[in-house]
């Protein structure tokens, strides 16, 4: 029988999170176009199911100043994903908000 107090806790987030769903596709970096095929290619060799898309934004100067491209993973292997880019390019993955 639920409590008031996990009542609570539901309505105001402090439930437990759900685990990792690898039937959804998340975005695991964001990168100059120049390196995301070189890191999709490392990832897909790692074993990291990965795919690239080139990111058309209409003013470069805003975020970058140089073409973008976005690398998806499966949300159950990002975490993997995002310490590959990390080793391979040797800077933390930057994210972009859809």
């Amino acid at each position: 029988m639920p409590t008031f107090r996990s009542a609570w806790n539901w309505v105001f987030g402090k439930h437990l999170p759900k685990p990792p769903d690898p039937d959804r596709t998340v975005e695991a970096a964001w990168l100059p176009m120049w390196q995301a095929q070189m890191v999709t290619d490392e990832l897909v060799a790692q074993g990291v199911p990965a795919v690239w898309n080139e990111e058309y934004a209409i003013h470069l100067g805003v975020y970058s100043r140089e073409p973008m491209a976005r690398i998806f993973v499966t949300e159950d292997r990002r975490a993997e994903a995002e310490e590959l880019v990390e080793q391979i390019t040797g800077l933390a993955p930057r994210h972009r908000r859809l």
